[in-house]
């Protein structure tokens, strides 16, 4: 059981540094209704810095709820980010700190 501690312990802290300048993928899955024989379930919308992306989902998608909390960020250099939870508090980190 410690063992299990540690190793939430070291992923929470992996996930909490993100290079807000890291090149991303930004996607979003489909609709139900929109899905149709061939598609894939998410669909890449962009390539952008992490920055911009949660950017995109905050601001831009403000308006559209369901694309909001469909929205997947693949970064390569760690964990895949699903949470819509997470895309706020980068986007609270992305606020504070200057970009390049």
């Amino acid at each position: 059981m410690p063992e299990l501690v540690r190793d939430f312990a070291v992923e929470s802290i992996v996930t909490a540094a993100h290079d807000l300048d890291e090149m991303v993928d930004l996607l979003t899955l489909t609709r139900p209704y929109e899905r149709s024989e061939g598609m894939n379930m998410a669909c890449k919308v962009a390539t952008l810095p992490l920055r911009d992306a949660v950017a995109v989902v905050v601001e831009d998608w403000a308006d559209d709820k369901f694309r909001q909390l469909s929205a997947v960020i693949v970064r390569p250099s760690g964990p895949t980010i699903r949470s819509f939870e997470e895309i706020l508090h980068l986007y609270g980190k992305a606020e504070m700190s200057p970009s390049l």
